[in-house]
């Protein structure tokens, strides 16, 4: 597995959005966002995703799995722990520490469509108290695309080059530094949609796009021990350069001239020809200081993000060709966490947090219209967890837990300015569970029931009764929703060598009737649905085998 890509299909409802060369829109239990087109609001998301603590969400092209630690998927809301991006849940990645001991390790994998991987670490200690650890990861594929107007096979192709440093620093007086630095070059292709649905793999653009981000990141983790008391610094720095693009009429010339479709320019008197483009640059710093006594946690959270988008192409449905923009975003958040033990087997601990998100936006499209927005809120969450310990690796839990996703500000140029700002969303969940772990079976069970609040929901209405040219499609607050289900996990070690296990998880969801009214004053019903992107079920079964000799097969 040399991806997030390749192990999505094992957790149950974790979905994922296309649209992007590797998948970075992702839903947790039928919540979270399935696209981040340029005007389509700003970079607020319901599923976080972080790696080595520095924030990535919206920017899951960097998930590759190449020496790491540890993967994490939280799910329900976890916005007492990670803020306003994680009201349905968060993906959290670690990769794996220096170590006090000499090591190198390096992987090469070869497949067809010129599949190619190569990996490499090297694990040093510089001296008693700081250890090195460094590594490379390149994966090449044509990406099983053939382009038939181009007569090319790799316009859908993966460029991905990665490249971290850790350098870790502990003492004898109760001091530890980690420093990571990571640089991610995807130089992806992006020619994935044909009007034939990809049935034969083929496509027939005349201008293929690309996915194209580079990140630059750094993170310094500093922990200090004064006797009982624990105090945590993390700061975290990213920049990401993305060129997104893609031919938006999916074909060419000779393409659209042939029948069915019949389009002949000469007689239309235009041509059936258009291509879009973003290019976003994203600007992100955190910092959070942590202080840990006993069984108590009390902490201080800042970031700002700055994201800046030039676009061009099929803009607001086609009322704008281009659009440049720039969303700056605030973020102070204060939490705190208790833990106390009811006896020696039960424990209850209660999170609370107050998180302050400040939005300012400026937007110039056609070089004309242009909007100046600002909105802040307070918004509030917390979550209280009992778990209760049976025997040996048995523990059963219980939580109810609110989350959030912050509101933000609609960018369409002539929005009515009523429409413009949409409040934030809540999320009450409550959820129980098992898990058991033992020498050869571990078993996880989780049941849950989540109640949507404020829910954002796209809507679209003529915002001016006499100009019928003034549909237009905007975020607001119409609804309310759910989301049930369960979640199973379960693996066994059959032989010293061969483990099975499975996965299954069953969702039920469903956005509230709502009443809309329109411009003209009359009330449309909306809603009464379920989800889009939240499959009713998700399973798999496994075995792996693995032998001393090396050999494995899955």
């Amino acid at each position: 597995n040399h991806h997030l890509h390749d192990l999505m299909q094992a957790i149950p409802n974790l979905n994922w959005a296309g649209g992007t060369s590797r998948p970075r829109y992702f839903q947790i239990r039928g919540m979270g966002e399935r696209s981040q087109y340029a005007g389509e609001g700003p970079p607020n998301f319901s599923v976080g995703f972080v790696i080595d603590d520095v924030d990535m969400s919206g920017l899951g092209t960097a998930g590759l799995l190449f020496d790491m630690d540890q993967l994490e998927i939280f799910k329900g809301p976890q916005s007492t722990t990670f803020g306003p991006n994680a009201m349905a849940g968060l993906i959290n990645l670690q990769s794996t520490d220096p170590a006090p001991i000499a090591a190198r390790r390096v992987a090469l994998s070869l497949g067809d469509d010129a599949l190619t991987h190569f990996s490499g670490t090297l694990n040093q200690p510089l001296s008693d108290q700081l250890s090195l650890r460094v590594g490379y990861h390149q994966a090449r594929a044509n990406g099983f695309r053939q382009n038939q107007f181009l007569n090319i096979d790799d316009s859908n192709r993966r460029r991905e080059n990665f490249a971290r440093a850790k350098l870790r620093y502990a003492d004898d007086n109760g001091l530890a530094l980690l420093l990571t630095a990571f640089r991610s070059d995807q130089d992806n292709g992006y020619d994935a949609w044909t009007p034939d649905n990809n049935e034969d793999l083929f496509t027939y653009s005349d201008k293929p796009g690309k996915d194209h981000q580079t990140t630059t990141a750094l993170s310094l983790k500093a922990e200090k021990t004064f006797a009982a008391t624990q105090l945590v610094s993390i700061t975290a720095f990213s920049n990401t350069e993305l060129d997104y693009s893609f031919d938006s009429d999916w074909g060419n010339d000779q393409y659209w001239l042939q029948a069915p479709y019949n389009f002949d320019p000469e007689v239309e008197g235009w041509r059936y020809d258009f291509f879009d483009r973003t290019l976003r640059s994203r600007d992100t710093f955190t910092q959070e200081l942590r202080l840990l006594r006993g069984d108590a946690i009390a902490g201080v959270y800042f970031k700002t993000l700055d994201e800046a988008d030039d676009a061009q192409g099929y803009l607001f449905g086609g009322d704008a060709a281009d659009l440049q923009s720039a969303f700056q975003i605030d973020n102070l958040a204060f939490y705190g966490q208790y833990a106390h033990a009811l006896d020696a087997k039960t424990r209850l601990s209660l999170n609370l947090r107050l998180d302050r998100n400040a939005i300012d936006y400026t937007g110039t499209t056609d070089s004309a219209d242009r909007v100046g927005f600002d909105i802040s809120q307070w918004l509030t969450g917390g979550k209280l967890a009992l778990n209760r310990q049976l025997g040996a690796g048995q523990t059963l839990f219980a939580a109810v837990s609110r989350g959030y996703r912050a509101g933000g500000v609609n960018q369409h140029p002539r929005l009515a300015a009523q429409n413009r700002p949409y409040d934030p969303e809540y999320l009450l969940n409550f959820e129980v569970g098992y898990r058991a772990t033992g020498p050869k079976a571990t078993t996880s069970l989780t049941l849950f029931h989540a109640m949507r609040d404020d829910q954002q929901v796209s809507l679209s209405s003529q915002q001016n009764p006499g100009d019928p040219n003034s549909f237009f499609f905007f975020t607001a607050n119409a609804s309310t929703g759910r989301s049930s289900g369960i979640e199973l996990e379960q693996s066994y070690l059959l032989l010293p060598q061969l483990r099975l296990s499975g996965a299954l998880g069953l969702l039920s969801t469903h956005v509230d009737a709502y009443t809309f009214e329109t411009a003209a004053g009359t009330s449309a019903i909306l809603g009464d649905r379920a989800t889009a992107h939240a499959p009713s079920y998700t399973a798999q079964l496994a075995a792996d085998y693995a032998a001393p000799n090396g050999l494995f097969a899955r």
